[in-house]
């Protein structure tokens, strides 16, 4: 958007231009991710998720004896409670026949951020890999 006065908003063709200006693939992704975001119940439903990974994570944790869980809606972490992460996320990357995606930015410490739209039988088939691996 762009706020001015009349004499001085009067661009001709290629006088102004950048990256990201007018195109209309990222203008369409932007507005289909926005009506997403804004329709009835997503969010609700994003943290209705957020809240069933967070308890999935606490049966790892009970089941393994780890250290816990942490985070905030979708994003959360698994304390491992010992420096296994690096091995963990090399294991899984090696799962047959699909793998696993996980991050450890810490050696103590499994990252997840999984996609806002994640169903539920998704986050049943991360546990039950991570399950397999721990």
């Amino acid at each position: 958007a762009l706020l001015c006065k009349a004499d001085v908003a009067s661009f001709e063709a290629g006088d102004q231009g950048g990256t990201y200006n007018g195109n209309p693939l990222m203008t369409a992704v932007g507005s289909s991710v926005m009506e997403q975001l804004t329709a009835p119940g997503f969010l609700d439903d994003v943290k209705a998720k957020g809240e069933y990974l967070r308890e999935q994570l606490l049966v790892l944790t009970k089941e393994f004896g780890l250290g816990g869980e942490r985070g905030e809606g979708l994003l959360r972490a698994l304390v491992l409670g010992k420096d296994i992460g690096p091995q963990l996320v090399e294991e899984a990357r090696e799962m047959s026949p699909v793998g696993l995606l996980l991050n450890a930015p810490r050696p103590n410490l499994l990252r997840f951020m999984p996609a806002l739209n994640v169903t539920r039988e998704e986050i049943d088939q991360m546990i039950g890999m991570l399950r397999e691996l721990l």
